[in-house]
């Protein structure tokens, strides 16, 4: 997966390296003040200090590409194991909306399957300043598509969310529940609330960092949501049942999916020695009615394990966590893509042995298909 070529070429425009590719040397300078920026913020977060409105072209060029792939892999997901019957209109609701990554990554989605189709996206911001960026961004899409609609309103979160009367087909939160909620459990109200949003057939998605207490926060949420049943839980997970990962202290269920970092972000990480070859992240997706879907596919939980003789990951399935494992004997066309496993993925299995609880073993003729995000 990488960033669409069109989107690089707006954010260098977008930064002052329009002709970074061509004509490097003239902006090493930018490029430094970028790297110094860059550290700054990284030094901000960890403190916990409110900084991307001290530094935003920084926060701009290194969160909006990953922000937007992630969007984009999500609903890849979503739209290649369930069937949901496409619209000619969509709203959007994006809540913490930031620059738009999260909406404007699904926008982008929808748009390539669907030509024509109408969108009225919706952002909700506190940060003046981010929201700016916003506008100038969605300036892309409005040059291009006359179908696309935008609002952008500098509001609370929580004031909004009680006053808004419209429904909408997504509800997008892109990094935004932990600053919504930084010290405390997810509130069943606030995503009731949420809910009440939601059109018939509506559905949210809430994305956030892939570190170990926002992740369980989600997973926790997870397991309430499934034991309330007034929501259908869609992904990460392709079961209804409690979390299998949640009775093992030390597991947060994250994605860490590889792909191909746009080449300015390469170059200014050069000097910055970063490891951004995978995007990592954790998400939830929240639907009011039951989506069918396509059996048969299981979300990989681990990375792969290279080990003597044989390749081995984690799965979650409906009955728990399984140790999925292909002895190198056992290694043919059917089951190659095993391989090529990466944390995040959704894996197809047919076929497969299963030799005792717990423990899966491929076969010659075991079919491994790993739908490619």
């Amino acid at each position: 997966m990488k960033l669409p070529e069109e989107i690089e070429l707006n954010i260098l425009n977008a930064l002052g390296l329009s002709d970074l590719y061509t004509n490097p040397i003239i902006y090493q300078n930018k490029i430094e003040i970028l790297r110094r920026q860059l550290i700054n913020l990284s030094q901000g977060f960890i403190k916990n200090q409110p900084v991307a409105s001290k530094f935003p072209d920084a926060y701009f060029c290194f969160n909006f590409p990953q922000n937007f792939v992630k969007s984009i892999i999500i609903m890849k997901k979503l739209f290649s194991l369930y069937k949901i019957l496409p619209s000619s209109e969509y709203k959007i609701l994006d809540i913490g909306c930031g620059e738009g990554a999260g909406m404007f990554g699904l926008y982008y989605y929808l748009s390539k399957q669907i030509p024509g189709c109408k969108f009225f996206l919706k952002g909700v911001d506190i940060n003046h300043t981010i929201i700016k960026r916003c506008e100038l961004t969605a300036g892309w899409f409005k040059q291009t598509d006359y179908n696309f609609v935008i609002q952008v309103i500098n509001e609370p979160a929580i004031k909004f969310i009680n006053s808004d009367t419209e429904y909408y087909n997504f509800i997008v939160l892109a990094n935004s529940i932990t600053e919504i909620f930084p010290n405390e459990q997810i509130p069943l109200s606030f995503i009731q609330s949420l809910m009440s949003l939601l059109k018939e057939n509506g559905i949210i998605i809430i994305m956030e960092p892939a570190l170990k207490t926002q992740t369980r926060r989600l997973m926790e949420l997870r397991n309430v949501l499934i034991r309330k049943k007034n929501c259908v839980i869609l992904l990460p997970c392709l079961h209804n049942n409690d979390c299998p990962a949640l009775k093992r202290k030390k597991e947060w269920c994250h994605q860490s999916i590889k792909w191909i970092p746009p080449e300015y972000l390469k170059i200014i990480n050069q000097k910055l020695f970063r490891k951004i070859e995978y995007l990592k992240f954790s998400y939830l997706i929240i639907a009011n009615k039951e989506y069918e879907t396509i059996s048969g596919f299981y979300p990989v939980i681990s990375r792969l394990a290279i080990e003597k003789g044989r390749l081995r990951c984690l799965i979650c399935t409906a009955d728990g966590i399984i140790d999925l494992i292909r002895f190198n004997k056992e290694k043919s066309m059917k089951n190659q893509d095993f391989e090529r496993i990466s944390m995040g993925d959704i894996i197809g299995i047919d076929d497969i042995i299963k030799s005792r609880e717990g423990i899966w073993k491929v076969s010659k003729n075991s079919v491994i298909k790993r739908l490619d995000f």
